[in-house]
């Protein structure tokens, strides 16, 4: 947040940043200006969807700021500021459609590939190219939105039949993915250092997203002056261009230029290596790649969806050169995740809705990131039709099929497997008399989720986990709720995990919650 001077505007400052979460500050606060005239308290903030948002959710806590640092109450007015124009304008890279495996284009600069996970998959940029814009953290510039029942608006597009990509500060943060998080930033701070970076988990959980973040990086890194070189562009591919690229270097007997290309770059990207699965000849040239650019200094990050020692028809050698660097997996977003994503969602879009239409969203639609993606859409596209800020009431309209079909019957097996899971115990351990202490909590709070999440009754729950009476379900409910409502430490004690962490995972595990 820009402060003009120094006194009651730095302490009106101060205070707003110890209130709010940091998170929300950094968000909402962190690019808006504030000033005193001794009238009025002026925030001013970037687009008009800020302005009804900071107004909706922030205004009271504002208003007591201001009487805390001021003595009394001073009106407080939210308002658009302009910010000073950039002298350098950010140029927009056209899209080339190349088939593959026809990858290799007579031009300056080396082919960067670039796209993954979406309409861009198959794009070609060269090195020399500029950076492809890539969505901001804050609010973009205000769309002009049509009259509420006029002809609809295309929604705008980063680049024609493309995709801007991302970046790592559009990335959020969380418990999930925090270790592949601090990677990414090792990875462009200190290039070459830990060789190679190898980012695993399910689909839609942010890998590919992470891997164009650092190729954003990379890209936006000043040039060294001279005389030294310039920097050397990053390289970014899917595992499927590499194969198409390496098998038409074959076909055309151009496998020395196939290999002298990547001799050229800062840093190589690729994304879902597991689909080098059972190719050898492809393998064993993509190991002697690792051996040069890691002799060379040059940075390497890959994806795939499992753990390195679970990617079937791998060559032991390769697994032991990926094992080398540091492999970090990324798991099924929290709840408080899910919840930040689908905000930033709304801000990059300018679309005006309340703190409760993005909990009622992101509690009925977090089975993955992209799920939410195509709820903002439907959003986005009432917004336009309207011009309205979406309610809770237009949410729940729009999305209502969303979330029905969304809706997933929990069954009691499905707890207990996740349950078990979840404190390594095995998979009949619930059912039986065993009185230990791990088990027996682990057990009662299998009973507390079945509650919670299934339609049995206590007596069906009772039965299924050991025989247990409907009094003792009963009496376990109470019991499990005294835990969480009392933070009781002594849990951390019976649990492998603090009791609050057991049930988020236990609910990533089951999608639900």
């Amino acid at each position: 947040m820009e402060v003009r001077n120094e006194g009651i505007e730095k302490r009106l400052f101060e205070a707003l940043a110890a209130k709010l979460e940091p998170q929300r500050f950094e968000l909402w606060f962190k690019n808006s200006q504030l000033s005193f005239d001794g009238t009025k308290l002026v925030v001013g903030v970037q687009t008009p969807f800020a302005v009804n948002f900071v107004r909706a959710n922030f205004l009271k806590e504002i208003e007591r700021i201001g009487i805390a640092v001021l003595g009394k109450p001073y009106p407080v007015e939210i308002a658009v500021y302009q910010e000073e124009p950039s002298p350098t304008p950010v140029a927009v890279v056209p899209s080339v459609s190349v088939p593959a495996p026809h990858l290799a284009v007579k031009r300056g600069g080396i082919p960067a590939l670039c796209g993954g996970g979406g309409a861009s998959r198959g794009t070609l940029l060269f090195a020399d190219d500029p950076v492809p814009v890539s969505p901001p953290t804050v609010p973009i510039p205000h769309t002009v939105l049509p009259r509420p029942g006029g002809p609809l608006k295309s929604l705008p597009q980063d680049k024609p039949g493309g995709r801007r990509f991302a970046t790592l500060q559009s990335y959020v943060e969380g418990m999930s993915n925090r270790l592949a998080c601090k990677a990414a930033d090792l990875a462009v701070k200190y290039p070459g250092q830990i060789n190679p970076i190898y980012i695993f988990g399910p689909s839609s959980v942010g890998k590919t997203h992470l891997l164009e973040g650092i190729w954003t990086a990379f890209r936006r890194l000043p040039n060294p002056k001279p005389p030294l070189p310039p920097r050397k562009p990053p390289l970014y591919l899917t595992a499927e261009q590499f194969i198409s690229s390496f098998q038409a270097s074959i076909q055309q007997k151009t496998i020395a230029g196939f290999r002298e290309r990547f001799k050229g770059i800062s840093i190589l990207l690729i994304d879902d290596i597991q689909y080098l699965s059972g190719k050898n000849v492809t393998q064993t040239e993509f190991m002697n790649i690792i051996d040069t650019l890691r002799g060379l200094g040059v940075q390497l990050v890959f994806s795939g969806d499992r753990p390195i020692r679970d990617l079937t028809g791998f060559q032991n050698e390769l697994s032991n050169r990926l094992e080398a660097g540091m492999a970090c997996p990324i798991e099924q977003p929290e709840r408080e995740m899910m919840l930040q994503i689908f905000r930033n969602m709304a801000l990059q879009r300018q679309i005006p809705m309340g703190e409760d239409v993005c909990r009622f969203v992101a509690s009925r639609l977090n089975a993955h990131a992209r799920q939410l993606s195509g709820a903002m859409n439907r959003l986005h596209v009432a917004y336009l039709t309207s011009g309205e800020p979406i309610t809770l009431a237009v949410a729940e309209e729009t999305l209502d099929d969303l979330i029905r079909n969304n809706h997933r019957s929990i069954r009691l097996p499905e707890i207990g497997k996740a349950v078990c899971q979840t404190f390594g115990l095995s998979e009949d351990s619930l059912q039986a008399r065993n009185q230990t202490k791990q088990v027996s909590a682990a057990r009662m709070l299998a009973m507390w989720l079945a509650r919670k999440y299934t339609r049995s009754a206590l007596s069906e729950i009772g039965k299924f986990f050991g025989g247990r009476a409907h009094s003792t379900v009963s009496n376990t409910l109470k019991k499990v709720d005294a835990w969480i409502d009392e933070k009781n430490p002594v849990h951390n004690e019976t649990f492998a995990l603090p009791l609050t962490d057991a049930i988020r995972k236990i609910e990533r595990i089951l999608q639900v919650g």
